[in-house]
């Protein structure tokens, strides 16, 4: 072998590749977690020329770290293990790996439950806290939550507590030396049956009656709830089933129906309360009432009152008169007294209730007072051939009962006298009695007209169709040249001679008593009476020379004498007709009184 190749032979029995590889840490304690550390790698080689190459291992993986012979790293708690690896032109050598020991709080708190399925209200369950920590957890602290509220139940890494649907999630906490840790929360399945179940509209403000409204029922379930029933209930009580769905639409909705609905699963069922729907309406139902309900005497005060049934409740109430169809706003207000109601006022009242839905109006009414019977002047009888026709027009409350006399005698209705009444308003009665009899066999007519609260009568004349204009013209003269001859021969004669004048009246002459019509209106109106009336004829003035009412006997009970707004009017008695008239004037009636109270 020659020289050089035996030096090149004896070189490469010197040379070695890496070995006796290791890891040197400093500081070489404890450290706590992020602190950072220096790692050296170190090995036997020839020749010296070596490299080096690092790695971690984290769960069995392993990882390129860094080169050369000093790594400066952080230490966290998944990554503390580490080697490196030497390498020369022979061959390379890993060091082993080292542990690097790293102090840290709690890690990865869990919890468990037993049983881990769904559980009923009211069971017990274990809970276990289970941690990764270095040095180890040292104390478990267990909580529940209930909203954003948490509640300690206890300590140590097992708990034993009852669940319910509102307290059914919990979480531990775990702590060291050097930190602490919450779990995260864990819920346990709680089934139970539904539970706050109520009813919700649509229409978050006031339903208007006859509209449609949808109602949902809503209900807190574990498991959620499997069945819906709606019912209905009437103002008897009464309920029926409506609907099986969880909404139910009501088409036409009104104030006297209340609703529920039963929401069901597999652990129970609850009701829901009443839904009574605030449902608005305009006025209905109304009415008028009077105070004091019972019939009161003419000229007293009463009270009407408005009522009606809204919702709002009524905000306008407006009351009207009627009279003879003609209608007159009278005053606003829910009551309307009513002053000097006069018997033949014919006014009926009304009135009118409102708010923002609408109006209603009610029915007319009237205060019902009780006067006695009083006749009216348009009462007459009348003659045409061979026939007399007599009216009388009788106004009281109660009704009256109307009678008829002739020449003293009752009549009752016959082929000779038939007698026949028409209703004159609400208070009014017109009786016509028919006599079929020669002009020549004439007889008196008395009216007489009765009640609980009097009576009056009336004396007729009869008043010739064909002769009426001629006897008024022949009266008239006839007293026209009296009164002259009488004024004449006064003057002449003076004391020496004494004239006395009489009229001489033919049968045809007669006329009738007329009065005019009584109204409410306030013209003045002219009442005619017999000459007899007004001259203090003895039958008509009686022994204190006062008219009196002519009354029949057979009838009994206070006469009515004053005719209604206080008008005194003495009608002559029953005897021979004197059918002479001259006007007499008298006020017209009062008109009512009224007096709001809202």
């Amino acid at each position: 072998m020659k020289g050089a190749e035996r030096l090149i032979f004896l070189g490469w029995l010197l040379t070695d590749p890496p070995r006796n590889t290791s890891v040197s840490v400093i500081p070489s304690s404890e450290v706590l977690e992020g602190s950072s550390v220096t790692l050296t790698c170190s090995s036997d080689a020839n020749p010296p020329g070596i490299s080096y190459h690092w790695y971690s291992v984290r769960a069995g993986d392993t990882r390129s770290t860094g080169y050369g012979p000093v790594l400066r790293t952080k230490i966290w708690a998944d990554n503390t293990h580490f080697y490196c690896e030497a390498k020369n032109m022979c061959g390379a050598h890993n060091s082993t790996i080292t542990k690097v020991t790293v102090w840290y709080g709690p890690k990865t708190m869990s919890v468990s439950v037993t049983p881990s399925g769904p559980v009923f209200d009211g069971a017990m369950v274990n809970l276990t806290c289970s941690s990764n920590g270095n040095p180890p957890v040292s104390s478990f602290t267990w909580y529940s939550v209930k909203g954003d509220q948490a509640t300690r139940l206890g300590v140590g890494t097992r708990l034993e507590t009852s669940v319910s649907a509102e307290v059914h999630q919990f979480y531990c906490e775990g702590r060291n030396d050097h930190g602490g840790q919450n779990s995260t929360l864990i819920e346990v399945v709680v089934q139970y049956p539904p539970r706050n179940t109520s009813v919700s509209v649509n229409s978050s403000g006031p339903v208007l009656k006859g509209s449609s409204v949808t109602l949902t029922c809503i209900s807190d379930a574990n498991p959620p709830v499997s069945s819906y029933n709606w019912y209905s209930v009437d103002e008897s009580e009464t309920r029926s089933v409506i609907g099986v769905e969880q909404m139910y639409t009501v088409a036409n909705v009104n104030g006297n129906t209340q609703y529920f609905c039963i929401a069901k699963n597999q652990r129970g069922s609850d009701n829901s309360t009443m839904l009574q729907l605030d449902i608005q309406y305009p006025p209905r139902n109304t009415s008028v009432s009077v105070s004091p309900p019972d019939s009161v005497l003419e000229d007293s005060s009463v009270t009407l009152t408005c009522s009606s049934d809204a919702n709002p409740p009524v905000t306008s109430y407006r009351w009207y008169s009627v009279r003879e169809g003609k209608e007159d706003y009278v005053a606003s207000g829910q009551k309307l007294i009513q002053a000097t109601m006069n018997v033949i006022d014919g006014r009926e009242y009304y009135c009118k209730a409102q708010n923002h839905h609408g109006e209603d109006q009610s029915a007319t009414t009237n205060a019902s007072m009780e006067f006695a019977p009083q006749i009216s002047s348009s009462s007459r009888c009348l003659h045409s051939g061979s026939q007399v026709s007599c009216t009388c027009d009788s106004h009281a409350n109660p009704a009256p009962l109307v009678q008829w006399r002739l020449s003293g005698r009752h009549v009752n209705h016959s082929t000779a006298t038939a007698i026949r009444e028409e209703p004159l308003g609400r208070i009014g009665l017109r009786s016509i009695l028919t006599i079929r009899q020669s002009q020549e066999d004439t007889p008196t007519a008395l009216c007489l007209s009765s009640n609980s609260q009097g009576s009056a009568s009336l004396q007729l004349c009869v008043t010739s169709t064909g002769y009426q204009m001629l006897s008024l013209l022949v009266g008239a003269g006839a007293g026209a040249a009296g009164m002259l001859l009488l004024c004449v021969i006064t003057c002449v004669i003076a004391r020496r001679l004494h004239a006395k004048t009489t009229w001489d009246l033919k049968p045809e002459d007669i006329t009738e008593l007329i009065l005019t019509d009584w109204t409410l209106s306030q013209e003045e109106d002219s009442l005619y009476a017999s000459k007899s009336t007004l001259t203090g004829h003895p039958r008509a003035n009686g022994a204190n020379g006062e008219g009196t009412r002519g009354v029949n006997p057979d009838l009994h009970g206070p006469q009515h004498t004053d005719p209604p707004g206080g008008l005194h009017y003495k009608p002559p008695p029953i005897g021979p007709p004197n059918c002479d008239h001259v006007p007499l004037q008298h006020s017209s009636l009062d008109t009512p009184t009224t007096r709001i109270e809202g």
